[in-house]
């Protein structure tokens, strides 16, 4: 049976893959992911969610690895300004009042990895999925009692889009609205199905037979 490992800690991407029906072991890999002078918003998420996947796929070598990583960019009048994870409700207020009736760039990484006995079995692929986000006008009274309700501290951007944090929004484009919340399940599936032969859909509808 296949084997999956999440190169994560994050509780809300392993509750998208069992909303799906899908269970994976979980590993926090520990990486510097402070970004490289002048590196571009894909090119942090994709050599995080890289990294990421490679290191755990070094202690697991017998299962697939899935690593990803979301850089959210904003443009306001003084420049480009990356949005990671505030940490603390001011930052986290501070993030959402740059974002007030803007478009918010959100870039997902997916990386999924597989080492083994011989080269010729290796694989490690990874692709980038956007998500664009357009804020509505809130005032800083509504934004910080949004935080304090939810408390989307461990969050890029400052919200729960699965939560509360829809109501911030005008309107979003994605092709898979899981992507926002850090993991994009469509491209997750055609990657396995392209590069390692694996359906999810038969892997979650097994599980439900032998229930």
């Amino acid at each position: 049976m296949t084997k999956l490992v999440l190169a994560s800690s994050s509780a809300y991407r392993k509750q998208l893959l069992a909303n799906i029906g899908i269970p994976v072991e979980t590993y926090a890999p520990a990486i510097d992911e402070t970004p490289l002078p002048d590196e571009s918003p894909i090119d942090l998420a994709t050599r995080l969610a890289s990294a990421k996947a490679q290191k755990v796929a070094h202690r697991y070598p017998e299962h697939i690895v899935i690593g990803s990583d979301q850089v959210a960019l904003v443009e306001t009048s003084t420049g480009k300004h990356l949005l990671g994870k505030p940490g603390t409700v001011e930052n986290a207020v501070a993030q959402l009042k740059m974002c007030q009736n803007k478009t918010v760039s959100f870039y997902t990484a997916l990386t999924v990895c597989r080492f083994a006995q011989t080269d010729s079995e290796a694989r490690c692929v990874t692709q980038v999925e956007e998500t664009s986000v357009f804020f509505r006008q809130h005032s800083e009274a509504q934004l910080r009692a949004y935080v304090e309700a939810e408390r989307p501290l461990d969050c890029a951007g400052s919200f729960k889009c699965e939560g509360m944090g829809v109501l911030l929004f005008e309107r979003i484009t994605s092709r898979d609205p899981n992507t926002l919340i850090g993991l994009p399940i469509m491209l997750l599936h055609n990657l396995l199905d392209k590069h390692f032969d694996i359906d999810l859909l038969d892997i979650a509808t097994s599980r439900l037979a032998c229930v």
